[in-house]
């Protein structure tokens, strides 16, 4: 992985400015992994890529992650903090290849069927997105794109070695498959159970880290355009210049001007 400039990390944010976030992520990763030629990264399932987003969000921010919610029953605010290393699983754990262009394919009999699959990658969610008109995010709550993305990703099915359609599936093979998938690549669907301190609600939320990582990446970026207009206009230097300054004297340098 390439550590980012500050400089880098200002034209990948101003370059996925008016993206789609699922563009977004594969923006950053582009940027930070050279080595993955970027029809790779796209490719990836989907808890690889993610995978990569965190080791990108931890060289860039640090492990710790601040998490807001609100309670769905009360309106109560609510803050916690998770590691990254909570979530991130070893590259053992992955086994796929981050440089090579390789289809992984996997069996599945369940009620007669016989399937063979892949797992979802962001090419597909993209596709989904753009058919249905959702955010990434939404599509573990409704069920047609989720026979969609099923759909993509299933490569042959057959029952009793006769092939079949898609559309002849029974509810209860998609729901094993769904499963299946989910087990296959468990960073693509992240989890975390809250509990309401006010109300004692329960309720379950998922953590996208493709989301969390952008805000962060754009709030930090709008950071530095604003001390770099002030230092510009204080000393007269250029934003290369200041750019090229460690964080640490860009801050020495800020209070100077109030001194």
């Amino acid at each position: 992985m390439k550590v980012l400039s500050a400089d880098e990390l200002l034209t990948v944010w101003e370059q996925g400015l008016n993206q789609p976030l699922l563009r977004r992520a594969l923006i950053l990763l582009a940027a930070a992994f050279p080595e993955i030629p970027p029809d790779n990264l796209a490719q990836m399932s989907i808890g690889q890529r993610d995978g990569l987003l965190m080791q990108l969000r931890e060289c860039l921010f640090g492990q710790a992650l601040l998490n807001t919610a609100v309670c769905p029953e009360c309106a109560e605010r609510l803050e916690w903090q998770n590691l990254l290393s909570d979530f991130l699983l070893s590259p053992d754990q992955t086994k796929a290849p981050l440089h090579k262009a390789q289809l992984h394919e996997f069996d599945l009999d369940t009620g007669g069927y016989q399937l063979l699959f892949r797992l979802p990658n962001s090419l597909d969610i993209a596709a989904v997105i753009n058919s249905h008109h959702l955010q990434e995010q939404q599509l573990h709550q409704l069920q047609p794109q989720q026979r969609q993305l099923l759909s993509r990703c299933l490569l042959k099915i057959e029952q009793e070695g006769n092939g079949c359609d898609f559309e002849e599936l029974p509810d209860a093979v998609l729901q094993t498959l769904s499963a299946r998938l989910e087990a296959l690549d468990p960073q693509a669907d992240i989890r975390l159970n809250l509990t309401c301190p006010e109300c004692a609600h329960e309720w379950t939320v998922l953590f996208d880290i493709a989301s969390f990582l952008w805000t962060e990446v754009n709030d930090w970026s709008e950071r530095m355009l604003q001390t770099v207009y002030q230092l510009a206009a204080a000393y007269g230097w250029s934003e290369q210049e200041i750019l090229r300054l460690s964080p640490v004297r860009r801050q020495l340098y800020l209070g100077l001007m109030g001194a």
